[in-house]
């Protein structure tokens, strides 16, 4: 993902603690890569499920950081929801997935642990 202040923090690390309990963590495997420089099946190969789906440019650490913050908040997960998803559409493209544009971004969370993904709209 572009430079943001979580930059320095390694896969897997603490990005936000949530007053729910919950910890935001990077997951550098779905951050950006240069797509334009990608033909259509080099596209598919490294946003299908062995590499994962990848965030648009315009989603850096922060905003995805805040994104996850403000979902979380609004559904009233913390530390005690246990395993929990949600997908949320946005309006601006959230990345790709499996060689696709996609307009929705996925929030799972473990009971402690929090992330999120572009994916496939559901339709």
């Amino acid at each position: 993902m572009a430079k943001s202040s979580g930059s320095s923090k390694r896969d897997g690390d603490t990005l936000r603690k949530l007053p729910s309990g919950l910890e935001i963590v990077r997951r550098k495997k779905h951050e950006p890569i240069d797509f334009l420089s990608l033909d259509a099946a080099d596209r598919k190969k490294l946003t299908g499920k062995i590499f994962g789906s990848k965030f648009a440019s315009t989603w850096d650490l922060d905003r995805v950081t805040n994104f996850i913050a403000q979902h979380v908040a609004s559904n009233g997960w913390d530390s005690g929801t246990g395993p929990a998803s949600m997908d949320v559409l946005v309006s601006e493209i959230a990345g790709y997935a499996n060689g696709k544009i996609v307009h929705a971004i996925r929030i799972v969370s473990d009971g402690r642990y929090v992330h999120a993904y572009p994916v496939e709209d559901r339709t």
